[in-house]
This record gives structure tokens, sequence and C-alpha cells, in this order.
């Protein structure tokens, strides 16, 4: 394995800044910090991975570089391409962790804990579907369809920790729980109160689902069992 520390190191200054660029609000920074954050972590990756390159994996990331280019240069304009791309990695990842499902653990805890996460995360989100705003009302279909797959990619992580308490678990765990978050304080931010603060909690979420997502991905393969066409 090669040292990673660079690539980790790159990645962590990118988002640095990246993050200086919103609250000081220079949106010059931005466009030339952003751009390095996704490369940045894909090289943390390519020097942490003990296997030949995952091109579905390395999709799913690409896609998020495309999504947070289009989100820099085109942030209203550009919303349903965002949300199509993202969707795609969204998608991507559930593959992955319904192919690691651990063997389901049955109990008290565990049940009422996924029904409530089930039913508060579906109040959100037809809560979010109901606000009457155009691009809400014109897109709403794909709008439903977004919040669902994400619903099931952080549903599906919950399950597999509370079912495995593992590292890798953990991981994904994190990951999903990060691009939730990002996504719930994004739209917070676009469609019901706009404060800098929750645009930049939403920044610093992204940024750490990258993170994890490539932590996720490097831990997997000590899982057992493994689905030979995901390796």
């Amino acid at each position: 394995m090669k040292d990673s520390r660079p690539s980790l190191i790159l990645f962590i200054v990118a988002g640095t800044l990246a993050l200086l660029a919103k609250i000081l609000d220079m949106e010059m920074l931005m466009i030339v910090a952003k751009p390095m954050v996704i490369p940045a972590i894909f090289y943390y990756y390519l020097q942490t991975k003990t296997r030949r390159t995952n091109l579905l994996f390395s999709m799913a990331l690409w896609l998020f570089f495309v999504s947070d280019m289009i989100m820099v240069l085109f942030p209203v304009s550009g919303m349903p391409w965002i949300m199509i791309t993202s969707m795609g990695s969204y998608l991507i990842l559930l593959k992955f962790a319904v192919a690691d499902r651990a063997a389901l653990k049955f109990s008290a805890f565990n049940v009422i804990f996924i029904t409530l996460l089930l039913i508060l995360l579906g109040y959100i989100l037809f809560t979010i579907l109901n606000l009457n705003i155009d691009s809400i009302v014109t897109n709403y279909v794909m709008y439903l369809s977004y919040g669902i797959v994400l619903i099931m990619l952080v549903a599906v992580s919950a399950v597999n920790y509370l079912s495995d308490n593992s590292a890798v678990f953990l991981h994904l765990s994190c990951m999903a729980t990060c691009i939730l978050v990002s996504d719930l304080f994004f739209c917070i931010n676009r469609f019901m109160i706009q404060l800098s603060i929750i645009d930049d909690i939403n920044l610093f979420s992204q940024f750490m689902s990258y993170f994890f997502m490539v932590k996720y991905f490097t831990a997997r393969r000590k899982l057992p069992q493994r689905q030979p066409e995901l390796k």
C-alpha cells in the first residue's frame, strides 16, 4: 500500500478552502477549491485500495464530482441534473450496501428503531414535497424518487450496522448519515430558511460523506461471502 497521507492532506486542504470560500462568500476561491475535493479523495482511494480499481465505485464518486461542478456553475438552473447525477451515485452505493448486507438480527430495539427512522424520514420527505414551490411542483416525481432512494440507502445502512457493529458498517452508516444531513440542510437552506450556517453544515457534511464513502469501500474487502460482480 502506498503512502496515502499526501492525498488525505490534499483532501483536507481542498475541503477547508472550499468551506472558507463559502463562509467568506469568495466565489473565485470556491471555483478553484471545490473541484479539487473529489479528485483528492479519489486519489486517496487509489492509494489505500488493496485490489484493482472498482469502476462502479469510481463512477459513483465521479457522478458526485459532476453534481458538484453543476452546483458551482449553475446552482439554480442545473438543479434537475444535480439530482439525477447524485441519485445515480446513491443507487450505486445502495447496490453495494444491499450486496454487503449482514445477517439480520431481529430485536425489539432494532425493529422499533428502523420503524421510527422510516416514519421520521418519510415525514420529512413529504413535508418537503408539500412545500408550495414551483421547482418542487414541476419536478415532483423526480424529488419523490430522489427522496425514496436516499431513504432506502439510509435504512439499509442502519439495518446493516444494527445487525453487525463492525467498522465496515460503521463507515457505511456514517456515509449515509452525512449524505442525509447534507441533503436535508440543502433543502432547508434552499426552500425554507436561508442562513449561511445551514449552507456551511451542508457543505461540511457533503465532504465528510466522501471521506466515509472511501473508508467504507476500502474496509468492505474484509467482509465474507462477497458478491463476485461487485469486487
